[in-house]
């Protein structure tokens, strides 16, 4: 019974992913390619789309699985380059004989290189799509996998001075492992999302869109920046570059008013110079971004007000915001991820008790946190 309804929520969770993917890429498509929203242009675009379902099912529920490994990794990559062919072969089939059958589009306007090279494009795109679904089932597993393990130790240890002491043994080599895991996941997702070649996507959507819009083209600019920061390898370190966090923090505020049409009241100061200094990577963008998700910043008369200090070896962060009314604001998780809480871990690694302080001033009305990093003391 409850593994039925396990399936019938995974089941829910991927009809409303796939949903919310096929509308929006069919508004990208009416909207770019100016194409009118028509029943054959359904038609046509669901017939495309039952095939993009079906090549990620069928290599992240079936080619992954059976063939991901050492032993099998020729025979993986002859059975990818399959998966692709036949994926592309039903596209042809679709747009060459489905499509001119029931007269949505004619002969003429079928352009071979582009629904090859299209193919392709979106074969690339789905193939890492399943790789990432792969392994996020996998280390779900492995979580599950752990966790049945512990409480089977658990069950069978009866000395409780003994049961104490394994368990400790066993917590010590679960860290160890899950620091390990972490590391490896890490490198491997590096690796899938392949940076060179989102960048270089980027600069191609660049110079596209520049052509009608140099505002989007440095909106797409101004993002290639914070993916190219994000996914740098430096943010792996204990510390990175103040200045540089400082700047990833501007472009983030920048991208908000952009895609909040300038309905973004936002106040940034700073003061001091801080290329000289490091501090522990993520912290200040997090704090920005709780101050966003609990804040009122449409309101010109009370902007959410940012500040940024080092005098005399000390830095001041602070993030003012008016609250939204809808919720008791939280120093909580922001859109990064990394929680208020995980982020005073990372700070007790890094930093003596005594070097820093992350304090909140939870009003009525409004809502202020302050970190600072006394440099001096850290000297000593």
């Amino acid at each position: 019974m409850l593994d039925r309804i396990r399936l019938n929520r995974s089941f829910q969770v991927h009809t409303l992913i796939w949903l919310c993917y096929t509308i929006y890429y069919g508004l990208l498509i009416l909207y770019f390619n100016n194409i009118l929203f028509t029943s054959d242009f359904i038609i046509g675009f669901l017939l495309l789309r039952i095939g993009d379902i079906l090549f990620f099912y069928c290599v992240a529920l079936w080619v992954l699985p059976k063939f991901f490994s050492v032993k099998y990794l020729y025979i993986l990559l002859i059975v990818i380059l399959g998966v692709v062919a036949s994926y592309i072969g039903y596209r042809y089939f679709i747009e060459v004989y489905v499509l001119v059958y029931l007269k949505i589009q004619s002969t003429k306007d079928i352009n071979l290189g582009k629904l090859i090279s299209l193919g392709v494009f979106n074969a690339s795109n789905f193939l890492i799509f399943a790789l990432g679904y792969y392994f996020a089932q996998r280390t779900i597993q492995q979580q599950k996998d752990i966790a049945e393990r512990d409480v089977e130790i658990a069950n069978q240890k009866t000395d409780i001075a003994k049961k104490e002491l394994e368990l400790a043994e066993e917590r010590e080599k679960n860290a160890i492992l899950a620091k390990e895991k972490a590391q490896a996941e890490m490198a491997f997702l590096r690796s899938q999302i392949n940076p060179h070649f989102m960048f270089n996507t980027l600069n191609m959507i660049y110079s596209k869109v520049r052509a009608a819009s140099k505002e989007a083209g440095d909106i797409v600019i101004e993002f290639a920046d914070m993916m190219r920061y994000a996914t740098s390898t430096k943010l792996q370190e204990n510390e990175v570059d103040l200045r540089g966090e400082l700047d990833f923090v501007q472009q983030y505020l920048s991208l908000h008013k952009q895609r909040n049409q300038q309905n973004a009241h936002i106040d940034y100061d700073e003061e001091g110079y801080f290329s000289s200094h490091r501090v522990v990577p993520m912290v200040l963008i997090t704090l920005v971004e709780n101050g966003i998700k609990h804040g009122l910043i449409d309101d010109p008369n009370f902007p959410l007000k940012i500040r940024a200090s080092l005098i005399d070896d000390v830095f001041v962060f602070i993030v003012h915001n008016l609250k939204n009314g809808h919720s008791d604001q939280i120093m909580d998780k922001g859109n990064t991820g990394i929680g208020i809480k995980n982020i005073i871990k990372r700070l007790d690694a890094v930093y003596k008790s005594d070097c820093y302080s992350l304090d909140s001033e939870d009003g009525e009305e409004d809502y202020i946190v302050t970190f600072t990093v006394d440099f001096n003391l850290m000297k000593k």
